[in-house]
């Protein structure tokens, strides 16, 4: 179980510091463009094309992602570690 927290918790520490470097920021803010162009798109979109809105879809599915799962280490991370902490 400690070893479990520990991992998490450097994970944790790893992720956030990749969001604060460049290339993270770098990365987040691709993300970020990729959603935004796709729901615009989507919003233009005639219902009866049903591979463009499905393609529209997954990109925003994608770019989301990343973020819930960069977000999600770095939640993870901080929880181990306070569990840590209150285990001393």
């Amino acid at each position: 179980m400690l070893k479990e927290l520990f991992a998490e918790a450097i994970i944790g520490r790893d992720a956030e510091e990749f969001v604060q470097s460049d290339i993270g920021q770098y990365i987040i803010g691709c993300a970020e463009q990729e959603s935004q162009e796709a729901m615009d798109q989507l919003k233009h979109v005639y219902p009866w094309r049903k591979r463009k809105i499905t393609e529209l879809q997954n990109k925003i599915w994608r770019a989301e992602s990343l973020q819930t799962w960069i977000a999600e280490l770095i939640i993870k991370g901080k929880q181990a570690t306070q569990q840590l902490e209150s285990e001393d």
